[in-house]
């Protein structure tokens, strides 16, 4: 039989507190698939790095799948993760190297989001429809990654039965969540809940965030502001992990840009 070997990647952070979120994740995987050789590595600012991690279990396996826990695809997915593929195929011939596709547009992130922006609400059906939502993203450069992201928050809208949803950024792009939660304030919403579509803590963005939001609240007292929880480790988190990993080990969803990017490292 193969010897299989996985390797979970996260960004990777400056702080340890984000750092340790991203392992616990790692090691729920791991109790689950006992079965498996499961290590880790951060693409920047954490060890190991990618390119140690994949090196560790090329000694060991016959075939290393990555499977990047990234909510969606932008750079460090689509270049980072099969620049360091390649470089890995040629340290290691032998060895088949594979990724999986980011976590993407999912009906269990939808799940995950739902479940913590209920937690920041009064009990009670009816209280989402007297609530508008504020989605918050990480931001990126990527027009892919942030389209991906309203998709979400357009699905959370409909799914959660909120007044309306509306998709806003930290930071990279806009809208940004100051502007976004001021135009919000025009149409004088009963409620408003700011959901920080992050996967783990973030350091500073977080509390930047934070701020922001006690600072919005300070400015419109007649409004019910509300912070949900991010969306942290979660048993269906794990489940869509799962599925991706599955979905390499079938052959039916390949990284994108690693077919390209093989291509121009053979030339």
């Amino acid at each position: 039989m193969e010897r299989l070997a996985v390797l979970v990647l996260g960004h990777g952070s400056r702080r340890s507190r984000a750092n340790e979120e991203f392992e616990s994740c790692v090691e729920a995987f791991r109790r689950r698939h006992p079965e498996l050789d499961v290590g880790r590595a951060h693409v920047e600012l954490a060890e190991p790095l990618l390119g140690e991690g994949l090196a560790r279990l090329a000694g060991r396996a016959e075939r290393v799948v990555v499977l990047p826990l990234f909510l969606f695809a932008a750079g460090h997915v689509k270049d980072d993760v099969p620049r360091a593929l390649g470089a890995a195929r040629a340290a290691s011939p032998s060895v088949r190297f594979e990724a999986s596709r980011a976590l993407g547009v999912h009906r269990a992130m939808v799940e995950i989001a739902l479940e913590r922006a209920r937690a920041a609400l009064p009990a009670g059906a009816a209280e989402a429809r007297r609530t508008v939502l504020l989605a918050v993203g990480r931001g990126s450069s990527d027009p892919d990654a942030n389209g991906d992201f309203c998709k979400m928050v357009r699905l959370l809208g409909e799914a959660g039965g909120f007044a309306r949803a509306e998709p806003s950024f930290i930071g990279v792009t806009s809208p940004l969540f100051e502007p976004a939660a001021e135009r919000v304030a025009l149409s004088h919403p009963e409620r408003l809940l700011v959901l920080p579509y992050f996967l783990f803590d973030h350091g500073r963005l977080v509390e930047r965030l934070a701020g922001q939001v006690f600072d919005f609240a300070e400015r419109h007292q007649a409004v019910d502001v509300r912070l949900a929880p991010r969306l942290g480790v979660h048993s269906r988190l794990l489940d869509l992990i799962d599925e991706r990993l599955e979905e390499v080990l079938a052959g039916v969803a390949a990284l994108p840009c690693d077919t390209c990017l093989r291509t121009s490292a053979a030339a």
